[in-house]
């Protein structure tokens, strides 16, 4: 044991942060809190906590960053960077291919008119007599 200087029970460590006990449990298992580990009369698992390590962890560091980042975290963060912009480009082609698309079928439209005129011609009943015996010889 490190003496009276762990004496702070979990649920005080809990009050004294202003967290939740799941939180607490969470900077515990991260590393930003190392609280001192005994066996209770019970047989099960306690922590214990210094004053000093909590108040310290509680004041406000003046870096920007106030606790430590894993390079995971960093790395996804980065990764979150360029997929973002990924996707500002892929927006963009598909703005892109929405107007020539617009374009296209405009033009489409504009000469459909006498296409269509053309093939009416020959769809009378003498078109479909033709079509009809045009493979007999």
């Amino acid at each position: 044991m490190k003496g009276n200087e762990y004496n702070i029970t979990y649920p005080e460590a809990c009050k004294i942060l202003k967290k939740s006990k799941r939180t607490v449990s969470r900077y515990i298992k991260s590393g930003w809190l190392n609280p001192e580990r005994i066996e209770s009369k019970r047989g099960t698992l306690e922590y214990r906590f210094s004053r000093s390590d909590l108040l310290k962890f509680k004041k406000p560091k003046k870096i920007k960053q106030a606790r430590p980042e894993s390079d995971i975290v960093a790395f996804l963060k980065e990764q979150i960077k360029v997929k973002d912009e990924q996707i500002k480009e892929l927006q963009e082609r598909s703005r892109e291919t929405n107007i020539m698309f617009n374009r296209l079928q405009n033009q489409l439209l504009l000469t459909g008119d006498k296409e269509a005129k053309a093939d009416k011609k020959g769809q009378g009943i003498n078109g479909f007599f033709k079509r009809l015996f045009k493979g007999e010889r």
